[in-house]
């Protein structure tokens, strides 16, 4: 009898510290996404900033910008100017080719 409440006193201990070793890694691995996450997100946001796709997409935005601009009338280059300004700072300004590096200069 002793042996049978021994073993059945075993299985329940080891099913508790089963569960609380689940429960600690289940910890563990939340505390080390907390941890990374941030660092992998601007590890992704700085490839992004550096890929090609996104320098020429908006290489070409702000140039389409440029031009809606020197076609708009002055009621239109003032609405503009807001977008314009907001686009061109969210760009790194030493990436802009010549043209539009002078035409942010003479909007700022």
């Amino acid at each position: 009898m002793r042996d049978i409440i021994f073993a059945a006193t075993l299985h329940i201990v080891g099913f508790i510290l089963l569960i609380l070793l689940c429960l600690g890694l289940s910890f563990l691995s939340y505390r080390a996404y907390e941890f990374f996450a941030p660092r992998y997100v601007a590890v992704d946001a700085k490839v992004f900033k550096e890929s090609v796709q996104y320098n020429e997409g908006m290489i070409r935005d702000l140039s389409e910008l440029q031009r809606q601009y020197v076609q708009a009338d002055e009621a239109g280059k003032a609405a503009l100017r807001p977008i314009i300004r907001h686009r061109f700072e969210v760009y790194d300004e030493n990436r802009l080719p010549a043209d539009l590096a002078a035409f942010y200069d003479s909007i700022k």
